[in-house]
């Protein structure tokens, strides 16, 4: 049974931005066009994908949208259902408790890899994928509260979610929907020169290197690759045995290689991503706000806040890297980039 329109309405004031009653009315009625059709023909976002680079890509806004409306509910779902769980649980190994990675030394290598692609690539900050201008144009709150008035008619099924005014970046690396809305194009060739390599023969700079080389030193496409092959579909069973997992090294500091490697590769490239392009201190809160969030959600993990914590730092420190010029400044002497920190590895 559907709640009362009134609760429906209180909960939207709340969550959303104020707006008043003829803006409220105004923004029900929206100019007509592909952008606003593709939001009022119902929730199929599950089949959209783009199928290459495509900075400016309403249509994609448009199912990103309505697919963010299912998540509250999901959220909730899970949360509910994990918590009879988490006492039960029993570890098959012990999280390591030590810093796994040296931002530094992966520095330096990524410097040894732009240097060794110069003068053939250039290396380049690149444009981010943003809210298209047809987005804008509706303006994201008067969206919200057109979706509102769809759901109080009965034309909506998923309570509209509220984007806080949060870039389409930020909402696809949290959802895990990079993969979907912001491709770039070179994903299947990175796959396939990881799948060129041995098991456990992939290293972080190694695939920095195969994607900095696809994507011609765009540096923000580079590390975007790197997050979508890794981050595709991230909550699927099983994930850990695919054959693209089983190339990469191990690189958790667990008593045993059964933690969640995948997570902490792809957790490192996606806030190192966004780290990249927003300030060091606004990359680092959500980092940290992430590893608050998991605490609760998943438990414990130290592992994963060391690779949110030094992927933002290393996101940061790529886009001064790049925009000082260091990058290029050969060092005098031998330089250390063995970045992975021994661990030692201590019985159960």
């Amino acid at each position: 049974m559907r709640k009362p329109a009134l609760l429906f309405l209180l909960a939207a004031v709340l969550a959303a931005s104020s707006a008043s009653a003829a803006s409220i009315r105004d923004s029900l009625v929206l100019e007509r066009g592909t952008f606003i059709e593709t939001v009022d023909s119902g929730y199929r976002s599950g089949m959209y994908r783009q199928s290459g680079l495509l900075l400016d890509d309403p249509v994609g806004d448009a199912f990103l949208l309505r697919k963010l409306d299912t998540i509250p509910i999901k959220l909730i779902k899970s949360f509910i259902y994990s918590l009879p769980q988490k006492e039960k649980e029993t570890l098959p190994y012990k999280i390591g408790k030590t810093v796994p990675v040296d931002v530094e030394k992966l520095l330096n290598k990524c410097a040894e890899i732009m240097r060794g692609q110069f003068p053939d690539i250039f290396p380049e900050a690149g444009q981010e994928h943003k809210w298209s201008k047809e987005t804008e144009g509706y303006t994201l709150s008067r969206l919200y509260w057109h979706k509102l008035g769809r759901h109080i008619g009965g034309f909506q099924q998923d309570f509209p979610a509220p984007t806080f005014g949060c870039s389409k970046l930020f909402i696809c690396l949290t959802c895990g929907w990079t993969s979907r809305y912001c491709v770039t194009g070179q994903e299947e060739a990175l796959v396939q020169r990881v799948m060129s390599y041995p098991d456990r023969g992939v290293k972080p700079h190694d695939l920095f290197a195969e994607s900095y080389a696809l994507n011609k030193g765009n540096l923000y496409l580079t590390l975007l690759t790197c997050e979508n092959i890794l981050a595709k579909m991230p909550f699927r069973p099983g994930r850990g045995q695919d054959l693209m997992q089983c190339k990469l090294a191990y690189i958790r500091h667990d008593s045993a290689e059964v933690g969640d490697n995948y997570g902490a590769w792809y957790h490192f490239f996606g806030i190192a991503l966004y780290a990249f392009l927003r300030s060091p201190g606004h990359s680092r809160f959500v980092a940290e706000t992430e590893s608050f969030g998991s605490f609760f959600y998943e438990g414990p993990d130290p592992q994963e806040d060391y690779f949110n914590r030094y992927g933002a730092i290393f996101g940061a420190r790529l886009r001064k890297m790049l925009e000082d010029g260091a990058w290029w400044l050969r060092p005098e002497g031998p330089q250390d980039t063995d970045y992975l920190i021994p661990q030692i590895i201590q019985p159960l």
